[in-house]
């Protein structure tokens, strides 16, 4: 919002540059974090691994580890699957 109030501040011959940089810079934002994923989780599978957020702010999750971490998952934002990796797991035998 307030990139929009500063762009329409901005004399008409220079908005579209101004804009152009913006989405550049988010794009750029965009690409660090994909590429985040080969720093922080060199030992996971790409297709485990899930963007969640802990206070709007993005992070890689891999689901295989998650419900062993309680502390990180007690800070993740709430969502539909969030909330499955909280529910307790059935444990079942073999003489059900």
């Amino acid at each position: 919002m307030s990139n929009l109030f500063l762009v329409r501040n901005i004399p008409k011959e220079y908005r579209d540059k101004v804009r152009s940089e913006i989405k550049i810079k988010k794009l750029e934002e965009e690409l660090e974090f994909y590429k985040s994923i080969f720093k922080t989780h060199t030992n996971s599978a790409v297709f485990n691994l899930r963007i969640k957020s802990i206070h709007g702010e993005r992070i890689w999750i891999d689901k295989i580890k998650i419900p062993t971490d309680y502390k990180l998952l007690n800070l993740l934002d709430e969502d539909d699957e969030v909330r499955e990796w909280k529910r307790p797991i059935k444990c079942s035998g073999w003489y059900d």
